[in-house]
């Protein structure tokens, strides 16, 4: 059966990440058929790839995200399960030094998924190849936006084989997603198209950080599955993470503040594990076997570009994910936000068949509203981190949380709370509501739990 006249027939997103992925599994609902159109070669099994590095670190697949992504793919977390993801319980499982001591071992509230990012992204690709309407274009670059003839719209995208220096060539399309990461050249196509640029925020904490991949002995960890220790504002500026992956193998990711740069040899890498506020992650990685190199990043700045405020707007043109808005990666919000921002983006096409502009740009911008919230008022408790200074109203705000998690760490309900709004299933307002207010207000500021004793280790 043919589409109506008024739909699109064709898509075309840029950036075959999860972002692009789940913008592709919407849009194939809506047009004939889609084209992800990325730089790399996609592997035919699970494995990093040159345009994502980011995956050769811990990526946390929070709740929100999980339910989203099951909403998107249905049935691809207990997927994910088959293959080898850990299921991680929270807190019973996790072993965490939050900024103002040892957190209580509660009774599960939520789960969490232990998988590398490259299984996750390799498994979105495998149903969107399964379901047959998404074609792969890879190998190829986008140089810039080709506009509809005239109307205020984007009708297509300028095509480069990415080893050819030959002129880019016009590959037309109805409606076209940018999901081309922190490097989206968005903001310059639309300049040169006459649109002029966003406006931009971004808050910098300076936060660097390094991984590697363990195979460890058995009871490295104590039993636990996932430990966590957090930095201390505004004095201790190293934190760490343990969490497990596929395969049976362990990601230990190692960050630092304000210029404190976890190192990227053997010896140092190990040195700033020891140095942490708890020993307990060092001890359990010390007699483990390394799975991987060890590798930096330092790209952790959140960065928004406003581009739902801008005075002009073509028509059949979206930027979504990182290219919109990238937060902090230490939050873990991306890969959910992604999802969430695919959901509206069909939730638009649904309510206004075939085409998606302004309206849909500014549902984008909603989505990253509280999790901006969350990174940029944690970042901003540091010093030295680069960004507009906190007011009167966001000091009190900060004194509110850091009391509500001094008392998470006793309280399960206040506990339970907080979790829901870190992992996005609830919104910031959450923790105001009276009854988690009186519980923090009352709660006492008990002295810290002992540290908890060292893993054995055969």
């Amino acid at each position: 059966m043919s589409l109506p006249t008024h739909t699109p027939r064709h898509a075309v997103v840029i950036g075959g990440s999860l972002a692009g992925l789940c913008a592709a599994r919407v849009l194939a609902d809506h047009v004939e058929h889609v084209t992800v159109i990325d730089r790399d070669h996609f592997p035919a099994l699970p494995a990093v790839r040159k345009g994502l590095p980011q995956a050769h670190h811990l990526h946390v697949l929070i709740p929100a995200g999980q339910n989203t992504l099951d909403q998107l793919f249905p049935g691809l977390i207990a997927g994910l399960h088959e293959r080898g993801a850990v299921p991680v319980a929270a807190p019973t499982e996790v072993l965490y030094l939050s900024p103002t001591g040892w957190r209580d071992q509660f009774p599960a509230t939520h789960r969490l998924v232990g998988a590398s990012r490259e299984l996750i992204d390799w498994a979105l690709r495998q149903r969107l190849v399964e379901d047959g309407r998404v074609r792969f274009r890879t190998g190829y670059e986008v140089v810039g936006l080709l506009p509809a003839q005239g109307a205020q719209a984007i009708g297509g995208v300028l095509l480069r084989a990415q080893s050819s220096v030959a002129q880019a060539e016009p590959f037309p399309a109805d409606l076209v997603v940018d999901a081309s990461g922190r490097a989206s050249h968005a903001s310059d196509w639309l300049e040169q198209l006459g649109y002029g640029r966003p406006e931009e925020s971004r808050v910098e904490s300076g936060l660097a950080y390094a991984s590697r991949r363990y195979s460890l002995p058995e009871g490295a960890t104590g039993g636990w599955k996932n430990i966590l220790l957090m930095p201390k504002a505004p004095d201790v500026r190293r934190g760490g993470v343990l969490y497990p992956i596929e395969n049976g193998k362990w990601m230990v990711t190692l960050g630092g503040l304000g210029g404190d740069v976890p190192p990227t040899d053997e010896n140092g890498f190990l040195e700033f594990a020891r140095n942490l506020r708890s020993p307990v992650l060092f001890d359990a990685i010390k007699n483990g076997t390394p799975d991987s190199a060890i590798h930096g990043y330092r790209r952790t700045a959140n960065h928004r570009r406003h581009y739902e405020s801008m005075p002009r707007w073509p028509e059949g043109f979206l930027v979504v994910g990182d290219a919109a808005c990238t937060f902090n990666p230490v939050y873990g919000q991306g890969m959910t936000v992604a999802a969430q921002a695919a959901v509206l983006l069909d939730k638009h096409l649904r309510a206004n068949p075939g085409t998606f502009g302004r309206a849909a740009q500014a549902a984008v911008a909603r989505c990253s509203e509280a999790p901006w919230q969350i990174a940029t008022g944690a970042d901003l408790r540091y010093p030295t981190t680069v960004g507009p200074r906190p007011g009167r109203a966001a000091r009190l705000a900060n004194w509110y949380l850091d009391r509500t998690s001094d008392v998470a760490n006793r309280d399960g309900y206040v506990a339970r709370v907080l979790a829901d709004v870190l992992y996005l299933v609830a919104p910031p307002t959450a923790l105001f509501r009276p009854g988690v207010a009186l519980r923090v207000f009352r709660g006492r500021r008990s002295p810290a739990l002992p540290a908890p004793a060292a893993p054995a280790v055969p």
